[in-house]
C-alpha cells in the first residue's frame, strides 16, 4: 500500500556522522537488510530509508546539526519503536521524531561522498562493500 508522499505523519530517525553511520557501524548493514528481508516476505513497502545530507537537519534540528560532524545520514522511518532499536545498537547518534511528508523526510541536500577504505583492517573478515547502504536510498528501495 503506497502512501501520498504529500500526506503529513510522524517520522522516526536517527542522524550521525556519515563515514560513522555508513562506513564504520557495520552492524548497521545487518539490521537494514533484515529489515528489508522481513518486508519482502510480508510483501510489506518498505517503511525505512537512508538519507544522506538531509535537508531538514539544518531547519527543524539546529542544534543537532551543530554537533554533527558532516556529512551527515539519516536513518528514517514510520516505526517509532525500530527507530529506538535502531539507536540502541548505533548509540553514538541522535534520535528524534518529526512530523512531515514523505517527500519533506526523503529530502536530501547531496551526497555523502564515498568512503576510503582503511590502511589497516584488523577484523578476521573482509570489509563490506563501500556502497552496501546505497540500496537503501529512496530512490533504489
Amino acid at each position: 500500500m503506497q502512501q501520498d508522499s504529500k500526506q503529513v505523519q510522524k517520522w522516526g530517525f536517527v542522524v550521525a556522522n556519515a563515514k560513522f553511520l555508513l562506513d564504520e557501524e557495520e552492524h548497521l548493514a545487518e539490521v537494514l537488510r533484515e529489515r528489508r528481508r522481513y518486508f519482502q516476505e510480508k510483501e510489506k513497502d518498505m517503511d525505512f530509508f537512508i538519507v544522506p545530507e538531509p535537508k531538514w537537519l539544518d531547519e527543524k534540528f539546529p542544534d543537532v546539526a551543530k554537533r554533527t560532524k558532516r556529512p551527515a545520514a539519516a536513518i528514517v522511518s514510520t516505526d517509532l519503536v525500530w527507530i529506538t532499536f535502531v539507536k540502541l545498537r548505533v548509540d553514538r547518534c541522535y534520535k528524534g521524531e518529526i512530523e512531515c511528508s514523505k517527500e519533506d523526510i526523503l529530502a536530501s541536500a547531496g551526497s555523502v561522498g564515498e568512503f576510503e577504505d582503511p590502511e589497516l583492517w584488523t577484523a578476521p573478515y573482509n570489509k563490506y562493500d563501500g556502497d552496501w547502504w546505497k540500496v537503501f536510498l529512496p530512490q533504489e528501495a
